[in-house]
């Protein structure tokens, strides 16, 4: 809903309180209403400003340029100008209480203005938009400046001065939607305004009296252009979209004058704005009044944006654009191998693990774009403008983008991209590349727009959250400016919070979880919405309520103070290696918790029933994350025979590679209660010491059958030797009797159980 003029601010706070929530209350609780208000921000203060934030309302402003320009045409009665009251509520809207109200700035086009001083001036405030409007005008009665001369086009002059200033900054400082939208068009997008493009019109108006009309600008061509005879009080809106003068608006090329579908550029111009082909006696089957502004226009934009894109693929190995995206060279020293072996790694090694894991994803997101390419995929030209997006922020921003990058949903979707776009199944989803480079858009302020795919009107960004859209929606387009972004789609639009881990309507954020203690933290991201967050998994929770996010959070902080206190080469590897955790439904008995090599940095699990089995819980999958980080850069086994054998933590029969990342799991579990059984007092202590006696005796016999096995590589039987010589080091630590006999109970009853299962 937009809320404008005249001036709207004139109907007071009260009124425009009432109005916005009767008609939020009268659409029902599942859908949103996301308002807008557009004003000459002279009567604006901090009475509507508070309203605004209650109602979570956008506010652009309408500004012509500095003073000079502004004052020209926007006085008051008495004749002064307008722009320092203008000005003084821009100061107010973009201080810190209300900057995340400021939807941005609208400027009229006049051609008396220089375009970039005109441009600096609307950037003084930091608009996270711009729009620039031409003025109304039409055949009959042409825009200033506007002659008949078909090679005279002042208005694309003008324009094309403040594009190439804005185009050619770096970073963009806001996002200037007219030419968003062009470069939009001409790589194969959608419109979404009425400007420009052949998208249907979805837009209708009802003024103060309840008559419902057309687009204002209507109100330009002629009197009484935009009427059409029907009122909210007996009339609906699909009434009046069945009425042929908005069927002209949604029908496309085929309500296109023969000069404009005769035209190369007709799907990026679209006949130009509806209201500017009017001509008297003829109606509105014309060109635009501005066609030849609009030719031009779009043939500098054009060529420019082809430029560009042919200087960045041209440009030679080892440039600033082919090394932004480029992986590095990993290599694992002796003396690192050596200490993972023995089940404990350390900061170094986990780093120089967490480095190459982040060079795999971005070898499987140019994967992605290529297979996408060479198997001729419908999304395959989507892929590669969103890759190329990303290496545009991954230039000014490698941080973000690294820490989109490392979210583990994106290996696993990408691989499994791969996987289904070599096959040739039509479950390949390349077009998830864009909803990467969204993310990294919002969370570096990047001006883009770029179209996502939906499913079932769910758009999911990776490490951010998800937006709900209607549910026919198939794409919808991520716009982001500089303070924010929205998600548009089927009519809808969801803006995402300025700190996206937030809810807000429409709006779904991952949350976080943090824990601290002595020298070490520990921050995760809760994931429990993205479809690739732990392949292979059927026990995932959905959303958790909030206040079981509150559980989760004192959990990993006592589990946490476990880990620093008492095992603090456990804790730096967690703090190394975890950056998410992806929700289980717990099992009827006990806790589950899982991990994959497609995802480094998740572990899976439900909440444990107490904080000790929480820090034992990361201890076991940090061993499953650093092993394959490790499989990935040296092969460890030989390829499978299909020999299985017999594992103590597992109800089947298990392969050499799933066998050696078991007894390395169980390495790190025997070592953790090791120490914990020191510190347990009681039961705690006697149950403690059982499962250290356990697991010690289970994990050396599945390596010394590793070692036996005659299926490890080289560096594969070293690294088992190591692991077999640090538990035969603990054999001779003591362990109750009554610990020792728990333990062979609890072996024996495992035992026995897997034979009666597998024979």
């Amino acid at each position: 809903m937009i809320l404008h003029g005249g001036e709207p601010l004139l109907a007071g706070v009260d009124f425009i309180r009432e109005i916005v929530t009767l008609i939020r209350s009268a659409t029902g609780e599942h859908t949103r209403v996301a308002v807008t208000l557009q004003t000459n921000a002279t009567l604006l203060n901090v009475s509507y400003l508070r309203l605004f934030d209650e109602l979570g309302i956008k506010v652009g402003v309408s500004l012509d340029g500095d003073q000079a320009m502004h004052d020209r045409s926007r006085r008051f009665a008495n004749g002064r100008g307008s722009h320092g009251a203008v000005t003084d509520a821009l100061r107010l809207l973009t201080s810190p209480p209300y900057r995340h109200l400021f939807g941005g700035l609208l400027c009229t086009i006049d051609l008396r203005n220089d375009p970039v001083t005109a441009y600096e001036a609307l950037l003084e405030f930091e608009p996270p938009a711009v729009d620039f409007l031409l003025p109304h005008g039409n055949w009959s009665a042409p825009p200033p400046g506007r002659t008949p001369e078909p090679e005279a086009t002042p208005y694309a002059d003008w324009l094309i001065d403040v594009f190439d200033r804005w185009y050619h900054t770096r970073p963009q400082r806001t996002r200037i939607r007219m030419f968003a939208e062009i470069i939009h068009l001409i790589l194969g997008g959608r419109s979404s305004s009425e400007q420009i493009g052949l998208s249907p019109a979805a837009l209708v108006v009802v003024e103060t009296d309840g008559g419902i009309e057309q687009s204002d600008f209507l109100k330009s061509a002629y009197d009484g252009a935009p009427e059409t005879g029907l009122h909210i009080s007996r009339n609906s809106f699909d009434e009046a979209l069945a009425l042929p003068m908005f069927v002209a608006r949604q029908i496309g090329e085929r309500a296109l004058s023969p000069t404009c579908t005769a035209c190369t550029v007709k799907r990026v111009c679209g006949g130009g704005l509806y209201a500017h082909r009017y001509r008297e006696g003829e109606g509105f089957a014309n060109p635009s009044v501005y066609c030849p502004d609009l030719l031009h226009l779009i043939g500098h934009v054009r060529d420019t944006v082809e430029a560009d894109i042919r200087h960045r693929r041209s440009r030679r190995p080892g440039s600033v654009e082919r090394s932004t995206m480029k992986p590095n060279e990993h290599r694992i020293s002796a003396a690192t191998f050596s200490a993972l072996a023995t089940g404990v790694g350390g900061r170094d090694a986990v780093s120089q693990l967490r480095a190459a894991q982040h060079s795999k994803h971005v070898l499987l997101v140019r994967g992605v774009m290529e297979e996408a390419r060479v198997h001729a995929h419908p999304d395959a030209a989507g892929a590669r403008r969103a890759y190329d997006l990303l290496a545009t922020i991954q230039r000014h921003h490698p941080g973000i983008v690294e820490r989109v990058l490392r979210h583990p949903s994106v290996g696993a979707w990408a691989r499994q991209a791969i996987i289904a776009l070599r096959s040739g199944e039509r479950s390949a989803a390349p077009g998830q590349l864009a909803a990467v480079a969204a993310s990294a858009a919002i969370l570096s302020g990047t001006a883009c727009d770029i179209d996502v795919p939906a499913t079932e009107g769910i758009v999911t960004l990776p490490s951010l959250g998800q937006a709900v859209l209607p549910p026919m929606v198939e794409t919808a387009t991520v716009q982001c400016h500089t303070h924010g972004a929205e998600i548009a789609g089927g009519h809808a639009i969801v803006t995402i919070p300025a700190d996206p881990r937030t809810d807000g309507p429409g709006w779904t954020g991952l949350r976080d979880l943090s824990a601290e203690a002595g020298a070490y933290a520990l921050h995760v991201v809760v994931d429990d919405l993205d479809p690739y967050r732990m392949p292979g998994v059927a026990n995932l929770r959905e959303r958790l309520p909030a206040d079981e996010v509150g559980d989760w959070q004192t959990m990993l902080g006592e589990a946490w103070n476990i880990l620093v206190r008492h095992h603090p080469q456990v804790a730096e590897d967690v703090s190394g290696a975890i950056n998410v955790f992806t929700p289980l439904v717990a099992p009827a008995q006990g806790q589950t918790s899982a991990s994959s090599r497609e995802t480094f940095g998740c572990i899976a699990l439900s909440i444990p029933p107490d904080p000790v089995t929480m820090a034992v819980t990361l201890a076991h999958e940090t061993q499953h994350a650093k092993l394959s980080a490790l499989l990935d850069l040296v092969p460890l086994t030989r390829p499978d025979d299909g020999s299985r054998y017999y594992a103590p933590w597992r109800e089947d029969p298990r392969p050499v590679p799933g066998l050696l990342q078991g007894a390395y799991a169980y390495l790190g579990v025997t070592d953790f209660w090791r120490r914990q059984r020191l510190v347990e007092s009681g039961d705690a202590a006697t149950n403690a010491a059982a499962e250290f006696h356990q697991w010690r005796a289970a994990a050396l016999m599945v390596t010394r059958t590793l070692l036996g096995s005659g299926r490890l590589t080289e560096p594969g039987e070293h690294f088992a030797t190591t692991m077999a010589q640090r538990l035969d080091a603990w054999a001779d630590e003591p362990v109750s009797p009554r610990a020792q006999s728990l333990s062979r109970e609890r072996a024996e009853r495992h035992l026995t159980r897997w034979r009666e299962r597998n024979g």
